[in-house]
């Protein structure tokens, strides 16, 4: 009787796995190197590029992907005025329920001058808004230089906010130094100087931002490299999502061809209402076990 039960313990867990395994859709891919079926809403001063080949700046493959190229923006180019925004949206993507995002996502910045810039992405996004931010969000910034380094949003208002000083994200994000390439004077400006970004930051490192989104529930939560930075409650959560970028200052760097962030390997994957699955799979293994007694 000891054995049949132990059997049925172990089937079970294995069953449970399995079922998650096999009702974990993908819903949606792009390797962002071409712009069709994407729409933008963005700021005065801001620019973007699908097929953007990063390896030019020394920055590695995305480690969810193969290749080299992916989706590069920039904001507060040559004009210093406001804050400038910008979202990229997969276009007629309806996503409801429970579901998964997850991209791979680079901040490069001008460590030799600087200027604080935003990288992050939105759910619940509404193109029509006619708002770059709108929806749930998150960004990080590039160099930890705003004392409201990590932000979540409900539309465009921040709701809450991390420091780059955390004890927690000093310890999960150590500070990374810029690919070799960018000091080099004989590729780039001879006067760039390179400094390691500080410890907290997401500077010169790929890292992988995924969103857990429940429509239902209204909860949108946001992990960078499983690292949780947070849940925004919000009643509307329907729509496509925005992968995004922003100065959130009106400032423009001194060397703005470093500044500039890059997603890669986007993946949508619905998770699966376990219930369902769980209670079929317990009925089938109660009744094989009372089948053996």
């Amino acid at each position: 009787m000891k054995s049949t039960r132990s059997l049925a313990v172990i089937a079970l867990a294995t069953g449970v796995m399995a079922v998650q395994a096999v009702n974990a859709q993908t819903i949606y891919t792009s390797d962002l190197d071409d712009g069709t079926g994407w729409g933008v809403v963005q700021d005065e001063d801001t620019e973007y590029m699908f097929g953007f080949d990063y390896s030019q700046f020394g920055i590695p493959s995305a480690p969810n992907g193969t290749g080299s190229t992916g989706l590069r923006m920039a904001a507060n180019i040559v004009a210093p005025a406001a804050a400038a925004k910008i979202s990229a949206y997969p276009e007629g993507l309806n996503l409801t329920g429970q579901y998964r995002v997850n991209v791979d996502m680079w901040i490069n910045y001008n460590t030799s001058g600087g200027t604080t810039e935003d990288i992050g992405a939105f759910v619940g996004f509404d193109p029509s808004a006619g708002m770059p931010f709108n929806g749930a969000g998150f960004t990080g910034d590039s160099d930890g230089d705003s004392g409201t380094d990590y932000k979540l949003y409900d539309n465009d208002a921040v709701v809450s906010s991390l420091d780059n000083s955390d004890p927690n994200l000093v310890a999960k994000f150590p500070g990374q130094s810029p690919p070799a390439i960018q000091g080099d004077a004989s590729v780039f400006d001879p006067t760039n100087t390179l400094v390691p970004a500080r410890d907290g930051t997401l500077g010169y490192a790929w890292h992988d931002l995924q969103i857990d989104v429940d429509t239902n529930a209204g909860t949108a939560t946001f992990l960078v490299d499983g690292f949780e930075m947070g849940t925004v409650n919000r009643s509307n959560l329907s729509g496509t999502l925005a992968l995004s970028f922003a100065d959130p200052f009106g400032s423009v760097s001194t060397k703005p061809a470093f500044s500039f962030g890059v997603f890669d390997n986007l993946r949508v994957t619905q998770v699966p209402e376990p219930a369902t699955g769980l209670l079929s799979l317990v009925g089938l293994l109660a009744l094989g076990t009372l089948r053996r007694r």
